[in-house]
């Protein structure tokens, strides 16, 4: 699939968007329902198509809920070698990672 460009007052690129939802295991359905828009809009966004007016508002709800559930959004080039937008998950308080895990700090 192409490169879909994203306006620069955007507040969420469409790939970010299903990458989100995938990262969080959320159906098309649930998302819709937390971010109180409908399915067909979230389906026009996610494939890249201006799904009409109030577009940036919802654009702004569904980055408010996905940023609420623990998605960190990077802007394009942002701490990513790719250059495009992108996201991780947000370390949750009292994460470790991996590499520090021992049996000292094990719960």
């Amino acid at each position: 699939m192409p490169a879909t460009p994203v306006p620069a007052n955007l507040a969420l690129a469409p790939e970010q968007c299903r990458a989100a939802r995938a990262m969080l295991d959320w159906s098309v359905e649930e998302l819709a329902a937390r971010a109180h828009v409908t399915v067909d809009w979230l389906a026009a966004f996610e494939q890249g198509r201006e799904p009409g007016d109030g577009f940036d508002h919802e654009a702004e709800r569904l980055r408010r809920v996905l940023e609420e559930a623990g998605i960190e959004l990077l802007d394009a080039g942002e701490a990513s070698s790719g250059g495009g937008p992108g996201l991780r998950i947000k370390q949750k308080a009292g994460y470790i990672p991996a590499e520090r895990l021992s049996s000292a700090n094990d719960v």
